[in-house]
């Protein structure tokens, strides 16, 4: 390939970077739920990658994609909570079968092996995995849910899990006013809907499909608190 080809080449692609690095960018700072980060930024990398060929639709339909992108981690980069934030469910199940609409409806007329897979892929991927997510939530598995990691002047002593009537993780923190320090902590990850009991609340995500956990703390001492959680 000569200078000028390579050149050309360069050129005519230079619009696929913005739209790839916002995305990578809102993924990177949404890594506190890396299933969600990756799948919320796999369309534009699938559209701008595999999918798209010329500059004008490929910006075009790489904006109507970040709509949804948007929607998915900007909540989650700014700290932001409520049933109107797309819960794990909403993501896995809905956003690939989006993309593909989208993505089929923008390259119509186009026929490409490779698009194709790339597309079947990431919506086999995206339902498979919804269907292990909702597996998990069934049994009561839950993951970190943002009680962890614990603020940095506490220390945590011990972390626990175990089933018996209902799968439970408990960790144990100690430091200054820790209880308290947890309790601030819980509220800043949107836990603030009240639970079945006084010391429990819960955070809620999702408006057609949610996921709900529930936390309760307990002073252990004035320097000692037990956080319990499921889902």
């Amino acid at each position: 390939m000569s200078d000028e080809l390579f050149r050309n080449r360069v050129t005519r692609n230079l619009w696929r970077v913005p739209p790839l690095a916002v995305a990578v960018l809102l993924a990177a700072f949404a890594w506190g739920e890396p299933v969600v980060a990756v799948f919320a930024a796999a369309p534009v990398l699938i559209w701008c990658l595999l999918v798209a060929r010329s500059a004008r639709t490929g910006l075009i339909v790489s904006a109507i994609l970040f709509v949804p992108v948007m929607w998915i981690l900007l909540p989650r980069v700014l700290d932001w909570h409520g049933r109107w934030v797309p819960s794990v469910f909403e993501v896995l199940l809905f956003l690939p079968i989006l993309t593909a609409l989208i993505c089929v409806i923008a390259t119509r007329g186009e026929r490409s092996r490779l698009r194709a897979i790339g597309l079947s892929l990431f919506l086999v991927v995206g339902l498979f995995s919804a269907g292990i997510a909702a597996f998990a939530y069934d049994e009561g598995l839950a993951h970190d849910e943002g009680v962890l990691p614990v603020p940095s002047d506490l220390r945590l002593v011990s972390n626990t899990s175990g089933c018996g009537s209902q799968c439970l993780r408990v960790l144990v923190v100690t430091g200054d006013h820790a209880t308290d320090r947890m309790r601030e902590h819980l509220r800043a990850q949107g836990y603030t809907n009240p639970g079945r009991f006084e010391a429990e609340t819960c955070r809620v995500t999702g408006l057609v499909l949610p996921y709900k956990v529930c936390v309760a703390v307990s002073e252990q001492s004035p320097t000692q608190a037990m956080v319990e959680w499921y889902i």
